[in-house]
């Protein structure tokens, strides 16, 4: 029989070396504290049972042939194993119950836990070793019980007595309802450490694999933000393949931009484009104006500039007006925008054009006041051009934010080396996407807003891009 007494500093290196020694299906025979730590006899399970076959085999003929005549009290005193086995059980149910009342204190997640994932390991251990035992003894209390009713032994009355309900056969009940007792308790402590702490774990840093790396590097060629890539990658597999994660990351962005997904001027209203100077408000009207009248004719269509601060500024919108054959209102100091607004409730669509102002300018100020004091509910599109850099865009937001703005345009896509600054900002914004303009013509170089249309927009413009630059001389020979 392979038995094992092992003495280590504290029970998780006896438990290693229990099973390095013997091996996965150890059982634990005993354990208890010692000078300068603890001390574990451990062995094989089939050798477990061979042998406690055997000994309770070997104690049930010899209380057989003495506890005839013996009282009970007194067998039971003849039995120092088994009295000192229970001992030990009520020793270790008494550490188990302290163990289980005492409260686990909470740490922080910088330092380790209290008691780690090794500790349950060696938890699950004990009491794996402990369930093996009891199921043990059970078997071999079964089985000798089985072989003890050997009829031709004839014995006495009282000595049958006796073997129908021996002493050692309580004491084997008792240490099993105690272990019982141990294994439950064992079980409640196990689940106590287990439970989530207040505060999540912080995930442990897994350095990005290769794969990771050249998705992320794909993803700033697009012009996005670093906040954006690191969304995008956070949840990709290390074991997808390049074109795999490529796809992956670009379906997650797909899903992440907002766009309004149908034709807005469909649902009429007053519609005011704010933005910068330059950016394309004035043609984005004439493209939307011009097709509303190609769908629905031009008699409930209006025009509106506030546009009144440079000369000649509202010449172009008058143009598109008598092209189209629609009416078109300046606000100026004689005519306010609600005056104007108010004169025109008839109309089905009414677009207005604005200045592209600061508002730290007295101008922009002015005209920023003027939509706060209008009555009429107005709609505000923010229109953006792909081709302006990442700090004009979002300064053109924080100026505008306050607006309410409903909706946003990304115009001169055509003429942009990135679309990726654009769509990192309304992503982060969440400010939905209603109209990408791409050239010149009207109304045609306009279109509604689709998701996977604009990232393989960013896609194609990105890689042109790229390709431009490797055959510029100047970037070959850097």
């Amino acid at each position: 029989m392979k038995v094992k007494r092992i003495f280590a500093p504290d029970m998780r290196q006896a438990m290693r070396r229990v099973r390095e020694e013997i091996g996965a299906d150890a059982v634990i025979i005993s354990n208890h504290r010692v000078a300068g730590g603890v001390e574990v006899v451990a062995a094989r399970e089939e050798d477990y049972e061979q042998a406690q076959a055997e000994m309770l085999r070997s104690k049930s003929r010899a209380v057989r042939e003495e506890k005839a005549a013996v009282p009970r009290a007194q067998s039971r005193r003849s039995d120092p194993d088994l009295a000192e086995e229970l001992k030990r059980v009520e020793r270790k149910i008494s550490e188990a119950r302290r163990a289980v009342e005492q409260p686990i204190p909470v740490l922080d997640h910088t330092q380790n836990k209290q008691i780690d994932d090794e500790d349950d390991e060696e938890l699950r251990f004990i009491l794996s070793s402990l369930k093996t035992q009891d199921d043990a003894r059970s078997r071999v209390v079964s089985k000798d019980s089985f072989a003890s009713d050997d009829w031709s032994d004839a014995p006495p009355p009282a000595a049958r007595n006796v073997r129908q309900s021996p002493p050692e056969d309580d004491l084997i009940r008792v240490m099993q309802q105690e272990i019982h007792q141990l294994r439950s308790m064992m079980q409640e402590q196990i689940v106590r450490v287990q439970e989530p702490p207040v505060r999540s774990k912080p995930a442990q840093y897994q350095p990005p694999t290769m794969v990771i790396r050249e998705t992320e590097a794909r993803l700033q060629q697009m012009g996005l933000s670093a906040r954006l890539v690191q969304q995008l990658v956070s949840s990709i597999e290390s074991d997808l393949s390049e074109e795999d994660a490529w796809r992956n990351a670009l379906g997650r962005f797909a899903d992440a931009i907002p766009v309004v997904g149908e034709e807005f001027i469909e649902r009429g209203g007053m519609v005011a484009f704010v933005g910068a100077t330059g950016v394309g408000k004035t043609t984005t009207i004439g493209k939307l104006a011009a097709r509303y009248v190609l769908q629905h004719g031009s008699s409930s269509l209006a025009l509106v500039t506030t546009d009144c601060f440079r000369i000649a500024a509202h010449e172009q919108l008058k143009t598109f007006g008598r092209i189209l054959d629609v009416p078109v209102r300046v606000v100026d100091e004689n005519h306010s925008l609600e005056e104007v607004l108010l004169s025109l409730r008839g109309k089905r669509l009414v677009l207005i054009d604005t200045a592209g102002m600061n508002t730290r300018d007295l101008m922009g100020k002015t005209q920023m006041e003027m939509f706060s004091s209008v009555s009429m509910r107005i709609k505000k599109l923010l229109v953006f051009s792909c081709s302006s850099q990442r700090q004009l865009l979002r300064s053109t937001y924080e100026i505008y934010k306050e607006l309410n703005l409903n909706a946003c345009v990304l115009t001169k896509m055509d003429e942009s080396g990135s679309v990726g600054e654009a769509l990192s900002l309304v992503v982060e914004k969440q400010l939905p996407i209603a109209y990408v303009t791409d050239g010149q013509k009207i109304p045609d170089d306009l279109i509604v807003a689709q998701r996977r249309d604009l990232v393989s927009r960013a896609v194609v413009v990105s890689q042109r891009q790229s390709s431009d630059d490797e055959s510029d001389p100047v970037f070959r020979a850097g």
